[in-house]
């Protein structure tokens, strides 16, 4: 099983509008792409005392890493600027891909 997990840094003033976003619009349609089967949202609970913002993890699920790759070729980049053109800068992310064993 491979995760595709997107860790997000939201500024306050919009993290529930991106929250709602999120979950109403944005993992839809994710997963609207057939290349996940699953998916959980996670807030990170022992940010650095100085950090700005809230940090999420959002984690997709596949069931082989050709999945996770059509995904990012034909659908990822789309989506992703979906995103930029929504929040701009006041949601900053990147992504990492992991293997469970």
């Amino acid at each position: 099983m491979f995760v595709y997990n997107i860790t997000f840094n939201v500024e306050p003033p919009i993290e529930s509008e991106w929250l709602k976003w999120m979950k109403n619009e944005h993992i839809l349609d994710i997963l609207g792409t057939q290349h996940f089967t699953e998916y959980r949202i996670l807030r990170l609970i022992n940010e650095h005392p100085d950090a700005s913002g809230t940090t999420y993890a959002v984690q997709f699920t596949a069931t082989n890493i050709a999945h996770v790759q059509q995904y990012l070729s034909n659908q990822g980049t789309i989506l992703q600027d979906e995103l930029r053109a929504k929040f701009g800068e006041k949601v900053l992310s990147f992504t990492t891909l992991l293997e469970e064993i």
